[in-house]
């Protein structure tokens, strides 16, 4: 008698759904790259930004995007320092004022927080323990934001002028306190990070 086996299952998502019922909890993806080629990555940062700009620009009715009133909302009501404000920055974008500075992480993060409308940040890793050339991006996002569409932004661009070196998406919970801002790569641990990371399907 032949056992039947269940055929293999697609792969194990990189960003897990979140098994908790609290609208509280948020996910903040953090991705640690090495950039190559700083031509490449700048012109990247200003195309997707021109993106962001034509899509956003002399729009009205931003106030009735979902995740603009979701973000404004929770912003309102505990304002984290490491999480850019969506609404200032969609405001500006609304009225045509100028917002790309020239720097690269700068206008790279503006292009993710207009494009997938999750707030971001990229920094240039600051740990001397760490490659010089060495930049992390933070997104967050809650269940309702397209996270996997931030991901793949970053990821994308970071396949044309670089590598990734590490992935770590966790949990925050709002009204726990913040603690002190960790570098993502320094000795990682092989169950925290993700190598390489992929975007969720």
């Amino acid at each position: 008698m032949q056992t039947h086996r269940p055929a293999a299952g697609p792969a194990v998502p990189a960003i897990d759904p979140l098994r908790t019922s609290d609208i509280d909890e948020c996910r903040r993806l953090r991705i640690v790259a090495r950039i190559d080629d700083p031509v490449v990555w700048h012109s990247a940062a200003a195309r997707l930004l021109d993106c962001g700009r034509r899509r956003w620009h002399a729009r009205h009715d931003i106030a009735d995007h979902p995740a603009l009133r979701r973000w404004s909302c929770i912003q309102d009501s505990q304002r984290l320092p490491e999480q850019p404000c969506l609404r200032t920055l969609f405001a500006a974008v609304a009225a045509g004022q100028e917002i790309g500075v020239g720097d690269p992480c700068a206008d790279f993060a503006t292009a993710v927080m207009l494009l997938s409308s999750c707030p971001a940040a990229v920094v240039r890793q600051s740990d001397p323990m760490n490659d010089p050339r060495a930049v992390c991006f933070s997104v967050y996002a809650y269940r309702e934001d397209d996270l996997p569409l931030a991901e793949d932004l970053i990821t994308t661009t970071i396949h044309a002028c670089g590598a990734v070196l590490a992935r770590r998406c966790t949990v925050l919970r709002r009204g726990a306190a913040v603690g002190p801002v960790t570098p993502v790569v320094d000795h990682p641990l092989p169950e925290l990070l993700v190598l390489g990371g992929s975007a969720a399907r």
